[in-house]
Parts: structure tokens; C-alpha cells; sequence
């Protein structure tokens, strides 16, 4: 059985070596995003990519910093990532932030969800 939902992704794109109160930017979103009770959050790691700055960005070798891009999805209904938004602008100081509108399906085979 699936149940579609419509609501909407938070896609933020920041540097992986940005910091927020000494923690690496990006876990301390997804923390603050668990904390205000958004549906869902995941990070993903870019390997190589540019913004508005046309700079490129990639992995650096031998284990130097990296400032490679990292992306931070969000799911939840709209009203509650409106209020989150503004949290979001107070701890991202240079970034870009996506809003869209997604259908979230819940999958259920038996008594498993997938």
C-alpha cells in the first residue's frame, strides 16, 4: 500500500568546511532540524562543484581541509519548514537554499516499511 503526502523539500548547499558554534555546519542543521521536529533530514557530500563566487571547489588531497559542497535535504509539511527557514537564516551566513514542492510516499508491504 503507498500513501502520497504533499509537501516540501529544503535543499541547502553549503561549504563543508563552514562552522556554526564550533560544529561543522552541516551537522549542526540536520541537529537543529531533528530538534525542531522536521520530518526528515539527510547530508550528502559533493565531490566537486561552484557557486556565485564561479570558484571551483573540490576534495583536496592527503587529508587537508576540503570545502567541497555539501547538501542538506529537508522534508516536512510547509508550515513547518517555514519556521525553520528563519532558523536556517541565522546559521547560514553564505549559501543557497532550494524550496519545491514533493510528494512524500510512505510504502508499506505487510508490516515492513520499506
Amino acid at each position: 500500500m503507498t500513501e502520497c503526502t504533499n509537501v516540501e523539500r529544503i535543499t541547502c548547499i553549503v561549504d563543508e568546511d563552514k562552522t556554526h558554534n564550533g560544529e561543522p555546519l552541516y551537522r549542526a542543521i540536520v541537529e537543529k532540524a531533528q530538534e525542531s521536529g522536521i520530518a526528515g533530514a539527510t547530508v550528502t557530500k559533493g565531490i566537486m562543484g561552484f557557486g556565485a563566487a564561479k570558484r571551483l571547489r573540490r576534495e583536496r588531497p592527503m587529508g587537508r581541509s576540503s570545502d567541497v559542497p555539501v547538501t542538506i535535504q529537508m522534508i516536512d509539511e510547509k508550515e513547518k519548514l517555514d519556521t525553520f527557514s528563519e532558523t536556517l537564516c541565522d546559521m547560514i551566513q553564505q549559501g543557497i537554499i532550494v524550496r519545491e514542492p514533493v510528494a512524500m510516499c510512505h510504502i508499506r508491504c505487510g508490516d515492513d516499511i520499506l
